[in-house]
């Protein structure tokens, strides 16, 4: 936003403060100044207006001229000249003998080859008004009087300041509100214009009938002016305009676009003969509907967007843009002035999806204060009356009420100075809430401040203490040593497992990303549900698509792949680490740490050697390796049977798994191709994501020992098993290690249990299947015989035959 110096200085006096200072305190504030520019004329004593009365080539010079030029003197004054963009009867600012250009240019009586020159006929640019130094400044208006100073008939030097609002402080995106900000940190008077029209208290019946069936406009208003006549708006306020980049367009347009400027409060002006039907109706659009807007283009509309309608058609997309079927024109003699208060979410939403942002849509989504709707319109009702004359009937229609007024916020000047964590007095901290403008109610040690409705954002306590630092300055805050605590000797346990996960991925090949944690409606349900798209809602989000807590970083994932391809960027696997939202059974939200990873199958490119293709065992196998790195080992794992849930996940090709303590779950596998497909994304992506809950984290992982191996040789056998179909691997290879581990006892120890075949066919009893596991001994102090390892094998078949369903299909020799 473009702010002006001298339109400041219309409500409060920056008398002695330059315009450095200002630059200097809107950072301040909160205001990042991305620029600063001078416009306009600066004054210039002896330089006035001259007319070219004749010229003549220089006799010693072929590119001078000699010119008589009359400036309010009783003698035309001879001046020697280089540019030849003139002619007789021009007039042009000329710099008389004395006069102190911008730069520090004096100007002096002087020879020019042999021809005496009293004075200097000036360039824009010599008179610092632009750039152009290819020939005099020549001005055109008429009726300018010859020898009157230039500094009459030209702007006088403004400084625009462009500034960077927040997304929280649409108050400030005003004249008004950005002045509010620096009488406070200046200590100066705030002196805000008067209006003579005024809302009578009990307002009459409505002049112009409007009906409100939008959630989106809770409160609106509108003012009938009769018989106005189009004409140029007056030359200050479109230099005003134009200082700030606006183009100045007739009085009434003018009229409503400079009090946004200077309220914050945006406005619209309808010609009452092109509203059909002589009713306004604020609706939401319905389906196919279309409007044409003013800048020539063509919008088709959802049913969530808010529009202000006749009976016909739509005329404005509320708080974006008006139609082309309702501006005012030429031949406008009635107008009706709109100021409302549209819902920023809605406003925001629409605005993003045809992608046109105004200047009033920009103020909407930033939650304008309602509190300033009628000041708005009754301050533009006297300006149109002003340069448009007509006639105003004083009966404002109002519909509904404003969503928000004055608050008060307790607290007190033990609370400020313990956040601010130094000690200032209480008359110091309330003179800061006097300039603010914040009342202040005492009662006992509780101060009660009053809060405008201007100020959305500052809604609690510590707000309020932000507010006295904001005004008060950091460069208040009294030095001291810094006491600094002793560091930890180690790591918290979040942070050393995060860099385990991280050296295993990347040493995998992945390519770690960074996401926002927040995410779109749109893609929680896609990927989860729509009740889980509820509870991850935010009440107040700022953008339409950051309005949820993520519960996942997989769509992230997929987004950086998706790029990447589009891009033809070589890295093709990506994994990620950060928080993510889960909804817990009893309503309540879980906060959750996760480790997710996505991979393309095989790569884009050709590539001299073809390599086995990444499926769900890798994604299986990395998964359990970076549980295991949390303390999660497999055999705490249990997978369900299945596929994971949810729409991300290829029905037949991934797997999900929960500890037993329920502090960690994984999921894992192939991406649903229609996931893909709607990602563009070409060809097969495996993924995985392991959560993790912060029970996980309470205390360091155990340090690894050294531990001695055995010299000795291992003993394998081999057995198979027949099983229920319905029983997974993992619940049979479980059982059957428990079995050996207790048939192994202390004499030796069971090193490994692994599933290498599964056979299903020919020779099994119906609905069952067979599973061939290796089981691997080996002892410490001694070669295993196969007396012992044979004992042992048959303690396990044994107990596998009589505490389960089980039965034993093969026995093998020793390996």
């Amino acid at each position: 936003m473009k702010v002006s110096l001298k339109w400041l200085n219309n409500y409060l006096a920056l008398s002695g403060i330059s315009a450095e200072q200002i630059a200097d305190a809107l950072p301040m504030l909160g205001h990042e100044v991305e620029s600063v520019t001078k416009t306009g004329l600066p004054p210039l004593p002896h330089v006035v207006i001259g007319e070219i009365l004749s010229f003549e080539k220089h006799p010693k010079a072929d590119r001078l001229s000699v010119c008589q030029v009359d400036t309010g003197d009783a003698q035309p004054r001879q001046i020697v000249c280089g540019a030849k963009n003139f002619k007789a009867s021009d007039r042009v600012p000329v710099a008389l003998p004395g006069a102190i250009l911008p730069g520090g240019f004096e100007i002096k009586i002087s020879v020019l080859r042999e021809v005496d020159s009293h004075g200097m006929m000036c360039s824009a640019r010599e008179l610092g008004l632009g750039d152009s130094h290819e020939g005099l400044l020549i001005l055109t208006e008429k009726g300018l009087p010859v020898g009157s100073s230039i500094n009459t008939h030209f702007p006088r030097q403004d400084t625009v300041f462009e500034i960077s609002m927040t997304a929280n402080r649409g108050d400030a995106l005003s004249h008004i509100g950005v002045a509010r900000d620096l009488a406070a940190y200046f200590d100066k008077p705030l002196a805000t214009p008067h209006t003579q029209t005024t809302d009578l208290d009990t307002p009459p019946q409505a002049s112009f009938p409007i009906n409100v069936s939008s959630p989106a406009c809770p409160y609106y208003t509108a003012t009938r002016i009769c018989g106005v006549k189009i004409a140029p708006s007056p030359d200050w306020m479109q230099r005003d305009l134009e200082a700030v980049g606006l183009r100045p367009i007739n009085n009434i347009v003018d009229v409503t676009n400079w009090v946004m400027l200077e309220t914050g409060q945006p406005l619209h002006a309808f010609d009452c003969a092109k509203i059909a039907g002589g009713k306004l109706h604020i609706r939401n659009a319905t389906a196919g509907e279309t409007i044409t807007l003013l800048d020539g283009k063509t919008v088709s509309l959802e049913t969530t967007d808010c529009v202000i309608a006749d009976a016909e058609k739509p005329l404005v997309i509320a708080g974006i843009m008006g139609g082309e079927d309702c501006s005012v024109d030429a031949a406008t003699t009635d107008i009706l002035l709109e100021a409302a208060w549209f819902a920023p979410g809605n406003v925001r939403r629409t605005s993003r999806r045809i992608a046109v942002n105004t200047d009033s849509s920009q103020r909407f989504t930033r939650d304008v204060d309602p509190g300033m709707v009628r000041f708005a319109a009754n301050r533009a009702t006297d300006l149109i009356l002003q340069t448009a004359g007509g006639t105003c009937d004083n009966q404002p229609t109002i519909v509904g009420q404003a969503p928000r007024a004055d608050r008060e916020i307790p607290i007190s000047g033990k609370y400020i100075r313990e956040r601010c964590g130094y000690e200032m007095p209480d008359e110091t901290i309330l003179d800061v809430f006097r300039r603010l403008g914040f009342p202040v109610r005492k009662e006992d040690t509780t101060w009660h401040v009053t809060v405008h409705s201007n100020r959305p954002e500052v809604d609690r306590p510590i707000d309020l203490v932000e507010e006295f630092v904001r005004i008060h300055g950091t460069q208040s805050v009294p030095s001291g040593a810094v006491a600094s605590p002793v560091l930890p000797a180690n790591d918290a346990p979040v942070t050393l497992f995060t860099r385990r996960a991280t050296t295993l991925l990347a040493g995998r090949g992945f390519a770690e990303c960074w996401h926002y944690t927040l995410t779109d409606e749109h893609t929680v349900s896609r990927f989860h549900n729509a009740a889980t798209a509820n509870a991850l809602a935010l009440a107040n989000p700022l953008t339409s698509d950051q309005s949820h807590v993520r519960p996942s970083l997989l769509p992230g994932l997929l987004n950086a792949i998706r790029l990447n391809l589009a891009g033809h960027n070589q890295p093709r696997r990506f994994f990620e680490l950060g928080r993510v939202f889960r909804p817990g059974q009893n309503g309540e939200l879980r906060e959750l740490f996760a480790i997710a990873f996505a991979a393309l199958a095989e790569p884009v490119a050709a590539s001299w050697k073809q390599r086995e293709p990444v499926d769900f065992f890798h994604a299986k196998k990395l998964a359990l390796d970076v549980a295991a790195l949390a303390g999660i080992a497999p055999q705490r794992l249990v997978f369900a049977t299945g596929d994971a849930q949810g729409a991300l996940w290829q029905t037949g090709h991934s797997g999900s798994a929960k500890d037993r303590a329920g502090n960690a779950s994984l999921e894992c596998g192939l991406v649903n191709a229609r996931i893909s497909q709607e990602w563009d994304i070409k060809g097969v992506v495996v993924a995985g994501e392991v959560l993790l809950t912060q029970d996980n984290f309470t205390s360091p992982p155990k340090r690894a020992r050294f531990a001695e191996w055995s010299p000795f040789p291992p003993v394998t056998k081999d057995i198979a098993l027949v099983v229920d179909s319905a029983l997974s691997a993992t619940e049979v290879l479980d059982k059957v290690r428990s079995t050996a581990t207790k048939a192994a006892g202390k004499e030796f120890a069971l090193e490994n249990v692994s599933c290498f075949d599964v056979y299903t066919g020919a020779g099994l009893p119906e609905g069952c299947k067979s599973l061939a596991f290796s089981i691997t001994f080996r002892a410490a102090d001694k070669t295993l015989t196969d007396e012992i390892v044979n004992k042992a094998f048959e303690q396990i078949i044994s107990s596998l035959e009589k505490g389960s369903a089980f039965q034993v299909r093969t026995k093998n020799q020793t390996s």
